[in-house]
């Protein structure tokens, strides 16, 4: 194999793996409720927030993933392919928290979709964190908490 077509292959290889480990460009964002303070990676197209955590081995104890939509509106949320325990944190357009659903369990493997709990809002949400399951307790994080995001992406509008 030519040595430039080698590298190139090699560079493809990595650059994918950087994506499927989530090492994409959309790290970088904090959110602070309270005591807790999470790095997060961005949920913003259908494609990303149906994706979701799914398949993944692990979250690190810092990190969440921050779902923004287009509009504020109740939201349902499930489970499927994830492996760990989350919390998700119902989250208003004025950055307060709603209600937290708190150490949602993973389905067994092979559950069918039809079969998936549904975890609703219980009102319109414009942003959902999810973070590890328990995190929530630990940090404090209580209905009405004021959130921050650093850098701010509460004025980036969701595809």
């Amino acid at each position: 194999m030519p040595p430039r077509l080698a590298t190139g292959l090699l560079l493809a290889l990595v650059a994918g793996l950087a994506i499927a480990c989530g090492g994409g460009s959309s790290r970088g964002t904090e959110v602070r409720i309270g005591g807790l303070v999470v790095q997060v990676e961005l949920a913003r197209t259908p494609d990303e927030r149906a994706n979701g955590l799914s398949g993944r081995a692990s979250l690190a104890q810092d990190a969440g993933m921050l779902f923004i939509f287009p509009n504020e509106q109740p939201q349902t949320f499930w489970m499927k392919d994830t492996r760990f325990p989350l919390d998700f944190v119902w989250i208003s357009a004025d950055l307060r928290v709603l209600g937290v659903q708190e150490n949602v369990p993973p389905p067994a493997p092979g559950t069918p979709d039809t079969d998936l709990p549904l975890y609703p809002s219980s009102e319109p949400v414009l942003y959902v964190l999810e973070v590890n399951g328990g995190l929530v307790e630990r940090a404090g994080v209580r209905v009405g908490d004021a959130v921050t995001f650093s850098p701010d992406v509460s004025l980036e509008g969701a595809r």
